[in-house]
């Protein structure tokens, strides 16, 4: 059985993150492929010692796949897509699935990061620049 940890809460409140919580990737994966998990939270506020030892930042998400603890979204969506032909369909692969995986998490993110934490009005994408 596969098991996500998530915090019990996001700090911030009205101004916290949105859109940036990463265990929604592997909630997202495990969906689309059909794969049964559970959810379980471990404390913001208390971080201790066995979460430390499944995420050595004290950050989610980490899974558990039986005997498997694995930290880091990449990694995470990287292990269930050997679990899926549906996140890795044969004709494509491991290296491209690796490739792609670490492209979207390094290179896509980086540039589509600030377009959601702009400014503006909250969750709106800025327009064109004029003038």
């Amino acid at each position: 059985m596969l098991t996500i940890w998530t915090y019990d809460r996001m700090p911030g409140g009205e101004n916290g993150p949105r859109g940036f919580v990463r265990d929604l990737r592997v909630r997202w994966a495990c969906d689309e492929a059909a794969l049964d998990y559970e959810l379980k939270s471990t404390p913001f506020d208390d971080r201790r010692p066995e979460h430390f030892a499944s995420q050595p930042f004290g950050q989610v998400p980490f899974l558990q796949d039986n005997r498997i603890t694995i930290s880091e979204s990449g990694a995470c969506l990287l292990h269930l897509a050997k679990k899926s032909e549906k996140l890795m369909p044969a004709f494509v692969g491991e290296a491209d699935t690796l490739q792609w995986t670490v492209a979207a998490l390094n290179s896509v993110e980086m540039v589509s990061v600030p377009w959601s934490s702009s400014a503006g009005p909250r969750n709106q994408m800025p327009g064109p620049r004029t003038g």
